[in-house]
């Protein structure tokens, strides 16, 4: 069994293992961010830690909307991230072998699953994919 935290980018559906969750905050100010890459909105105070806020409509390519009103904070081995979304579902226990594996879908390099839960296509995001992406944009940024 997995627990999974949905949430709404636009109308596509994804989800984060619960494990990678530290808390869903809400209406949090986001502050810029000078010189930082432009899928990072900016950064947030969380419990006196200055955290990034990563903007996954421009990670994802979206076309730019309203910003998101909700923030998952991640922990990880390499240190708390925030992530910007439209909406946060309840958490949903997925039963193991529910999973379609995605093989060469480089257009969606930031997947490593897709799950059909009760008919709905949920699309499991790949933070180490991610933190690549997020090590690349600040070394090229100067740090």
């Amino acid at each position: 069994m997995r627990q999974l935290l949905p949430f709404m980018i636009g109308y596509e559906t994804y989800a984060l293992e619960l494990v990678e969750v530290q808390e869903v905050v809400e209406n949090q100010k986001i502050y810029p961010f000078p010189g930082s890459p432009e899928i990072v909105a900016g950064s947030i105070n969380f419990h006196g830690r200055i955290i990034p806020v990563v903007d996954l409509v421009k990670l994802l390519n979206f076309p730019p909307d309203k910003r998101g009103q909700r923030l998952i904070v991640l922990t990880n081995q390499r240190g708390p991230v925030a992530l910007e979304v439209d909406q946060v579902q309840a958490v949903i226990n997925i039963e193991t072998g529910l999973d379609i594996q995605m093989e060469n879908y480089t257009e969606r390099s930031y997947i490593n699953e897709v799950i059909n839960w009760h008919g709905k296509m949920i699309s499991l995001f790949d933070l180490d994919q991610l933190q690549i992406k997020l090590e690349l944009l600040c070394t090229q940024a100067g740090g």
